[in-house]
């Protein structure tokens, strides 16, 4: 009985062995073919201010860069190509840098008067990609020359002084009109007889504030000892307030920036 049990025994082993799957001593991972992204076949200024690019196969971001063109010596027949090493473009100043999802980007909050600027851009992948998909070249645009676009308006008359108040006379004799005027390329504010108007002013909901002689102020400025932060187009902010890159400061609810309230990103 003993010895009918013990063959029994490993005629099951037998069978165990040959019914379990066998597995090598160790997995080879599957090779991952690397992606190389492309580059933007079109760039262009979509306005004075934004600017667009055609979208990259395969591609989920961008990395976008704005220069100021001033002193850089670009190649006119071919402003694609980007050179890093070249001396101009290692003195030219970057004013802003980011990634994006979007084939668009306005610059707006970096432009200032009386600069040309150029921006690159390239094909990058996520942070999850980087193993495995590689950059695009980088490719640039053409000068967006935001000195011309900002340096308008009239330049050929002059301002005329009277008891009450200066108006603005054209070389043909006529007076401006009411409302917003670019004069040698400052913004005046003028009331329903043409003259112009200094101070305070609000307009459609919004808050101005212009100068001793009229101007618009932009940026920081101060009146009465506080200092105060207008937009591009001078309407006076309040919160939370970014006025260069990455830097925030905190306007109260009249303007009035609050002392030390300040915070970066």
């Amino acid at each position: 009985m003993k010895k009918v049990f013990k063959r029994w025994i490993v005629a099951a082993a037998a069978v165990l062995l040959a019914t379990t799957p066998q597995f090598p001593s160790c997995a080879s991972d599957k090779a991952v073919e690397t992606v190389y992204l492309g580059t933007p076949a079109h760039v262009w200024w979509e306005t004075d201010t934004t600017g667009k690019w055609s979208s990259v196969a395969k591609t989920h971001e961008y990395q976008v860069k704005l220069y100021i063109a001033d002193n850089v010596d670009r190649d006119e027949e071919n402003w694609r190509k980007v050179d890093f090493d070249d001396e101009s473009m290692e003195e030219s100043e970057c004013v802003m840098t980011k990634r994006t999802g979007e084939t668009s980007c306005d610059f707006s909050a970096y432009m200032d008067d009386l600069h040309t600027y150029f921006f690159v851009v390239r094909a990058t992948p996520k942070v999850s990609e980087q193993a495995y998909v590689k950059a695009g070249s980088w490719v640039g645009s053409p000068d967006a020359d935001y000195r011309a676009a900002q340096v308008i308006g009239y330049t050929d008359g002059k301002w005329r002084n009277y008891l009450e108040g200066s108006r603005y006379q054209s070389e043909d004799g006529s007076y401006l009109g009411a409302g917003w005027q670019r004069i040698e390329a400052n913004w005046y504010l003028l009331d329903d007889q043409g003259y112009r108007l200094t101070g305070w002013q609000e307009r459609d909901g919004n808050r101005y504030y212009l100068g001793e002689t009229g101007e618009l102020a932009t940026g920081w400025f101060v009146w009465n000892d506080n200092w105060y932060y207008a937009d591009k187009s001078g309407v006076m902010q309040t919160g939370w307030v970014m006025t260069e890159p990455g830097k925030y400061y905190y306007m109260d609810e009249n303007g009035v920036w609050v002392e030390d309230a300040v915070k970066t990103e």
